[in-house]
């Protein structure tokens, strides 16, 4: 009885001492992904569309460049690519694709590239939406515009019908 009694003081002793780790750890990473505007964080009813309502204006600073930052080389994110490119043309804009080759560090550097250079709208494949998600909110605060291939933070979710990407692939 002794024994199984040691064990759970030890047991006891070691994830007290992981507490205060813990806590330190998730507190940082928490200040570093929430230093801007929270945006909406409660449901909202919208008013209806007003067409003669004034028009917004662009961001001043930001540049007509779209930049993918793009996970890896598959069929499916070259497709998502080849998309994106001929919408960027067609509507006058640089393109640029950051290819990060499923490396979640190069990646967050590449969206740090694209904040840096003040690229006005950035869509991400997330390698890792977490780590990532600090970097897309800088954008979203600076103006710029944001889509992700599901995971957020984004501007708006850019997804696929899932029956039908599967039943052409």
């Amino acid at each position: 009885m002794l024994l199984n009694g040691n064990r759970l003081i030890i047991g006891l002793f070691w994830k007290l001492a992981f507490l205060p780790f813990a806590v330190l750890v998730i507190s940082s990473w928490e200040s570093k992904s929430q230093n801007g505007p929270q945006g909406i964080t409660t449901p909202m009813v919208f008013a209806d569309f007003d067409p003669h309502a004034p028009s917004c204006h662009a961001p001043s600073g930001l540049f007509k460049v779209l930049g993918f930052a793009q996970d890896n080389d598959r069929e499916f994110m070259q497709g998502v690519g080849q998309g994106l490119a001929k919408a960027a043309k067609d509507r006058g804009l640089e393109y640029q694709v950051a290819l990060a080759n499923n490396d979640p560090v190069k990646m967050i550097q590449q969206v740090e590239r694209f904040h840096q250079q003040k690229v006005g709208a950035v869509v991400a494949a997330p390698v890792n939406p977490v780590t990532l998600s600090h970097g897309l909110q800088e954008i979203i605060w600076a103006g710029g515009y944001v889509g992700t291939v599901v995971p957020p933070p984004a501007t708006s979710l850019l997804n696929a019908p899932q029956y039908l990407t599967g039943k052409v692939l």
